[in-house]
């Protein structure tokens, strides 16, 4: 693995297939088709090699927590960033792995005709060891590119352990990241070009049969206030910024009415950059203390959290916490509680508190 520039990182030393007919971004996680670090980097790199781009998503039955709201608020997108890359000139095939019997080793076989292979950075849940299984595969370059936050994760050599300590460095490197982002146009159109992969052609008429037939937790029902793409994260931002930001550092603390972003899941899912929504709350026309508010949340609070995820490989158990807040926990074991639930209660929000 070596960095060769502040968001690239090369993962394998193959050389490049010379035969190749385009190039491969692999899109697991950034699913949008603009204010993308990675699809930018795929894009220069296809009009060095006059070769047009291949975007490629797919989507198991295996992850964890597959369910019908994820599938759902996932395939909801696929659509408009169909229709998104056509306009670019970039190919984009998705693909739907339905249960066992379905097609494996799609990235493998599709990345035969490729020059090289590029795929998204990020730092935890199932991504890295996705990366590690491709670069075992492939038989060309493998570049993993970062798009998770305002400023570079690599800027951030250690584990930084509070907000008050990456705060003042975030604030030093912000005026040189925090501005507008620069689109890089394909020269070469991908046309018709053909790909070794299923092409599930998903829209809001067949959504409701897709995920039915996938084997996951069809228990836990699509949401019908939230649906995923980038369109509909751009209204909930405008709505944010317009209707809401202005008192936020009220409101954000009242859960009892409509007085956060929401935003959350659309950066989560790839739909919204950070930088994009950033930038729209720093042109609304709300208070400079009520930008504050939600810009140290949106950027320094969540980059505290990538930086965790990078620099800590034991970040999603407790021996990831500080010794001195396991001696706490340790000091505390035998506090006497009011009210014990069990983990099927609280996961079934059967506590106390309406709320």
């Amino acid at each position: 693995m070596k960095q060769i520039s502040e968001r690239v990182q090369l993962l394998n030393d193959k050389p490049e297939n010379n035969d190749a007919k385009y190039v491969l971004y692999w899109m697991p996680m950034f699913k949008r088709a603009t204010h993308n670090h990675a699809l930018t980097f795929a894009v220069q790199q296809a009009n060095e090699r006059n070769l047009p781009l291949v975007v490629y998503e797919g989507l198991k039955f295996y992850y964890p927590w597959a369910s019908d709201r994820f599938h759902t608020y996932i395939l909801e997108a696929v659509e408009e960033k169909r229709r998104a890359f056509e306009k670019l000139g970039i190919k984009y095939v998705f693909y739907l792995q339905k249960d066992e019997r379905s097609p494996k080793q799609t990235v493998a076989r599709i990345a035969r005709d490729a020059a090289l292979i590029v795929t998204d950075d990020f730092p935890c849940f199932i991504i890295p060891d996705h990366n590690l299984a491709i670069v075992a595969k492939a038989q060309i370059p493998v570049y993993a590119v970062d798009s998770n936050g305002v400023i570079p994760m690599s800027k951030f050599e250690k584990e930084e352990f509070a907000a008050r300590t990456i705060r003042p460095k975030i604030k030093r490197l912000l005026p040189e990241y925090l501005v507008k982002f620069k689109e890089v146009k394909i020269k070469v159109r991908a046309g018709d070009i053909k790909v070794d992969c299923p092409d599930i052609e998903v829209n809001a008429e067949n959504i409701t049969k897709l995920v039915a037939e996938c084997a996951i937790d069809h228990s836990v029902k699509a949401s019908q206030i939230y649906h995923g793409g980038t369109l509909n994260g751009r209204k909930r931002l405008k709505h944010f910024v317009e209707k809401i930001l202005p008192a936020y550092e009220i409101t954000r603390n009242k859960p009892e009415i409509d007085g956060c972003s929401r935003l959350s899941s659309y950066l989560h899912f790839g739909f919204l950059s950070p930088l994009e929504i950033a930038l729209a709350v720093l042109e609304s026309d709300a208070l400079q203390s009520a930008k504050d508010a939600y810009l140290e949340e949106l950027i320094v609070r969540r980059e505290l959290s990538y930086n965790f995820t990078r620099h800590n490989e034991k970040y999603d158990s407790l021996d990831g916490l500080p010794e001195w807040a396991l001696k706490t926990m340790r000091e505390h074991e035998g506090d006497r509680r009011e009210i014990v639930y069990t983990l099927e209660e609280l996961e079934n929000c059967a506590t106390y508190d309406e709320l």
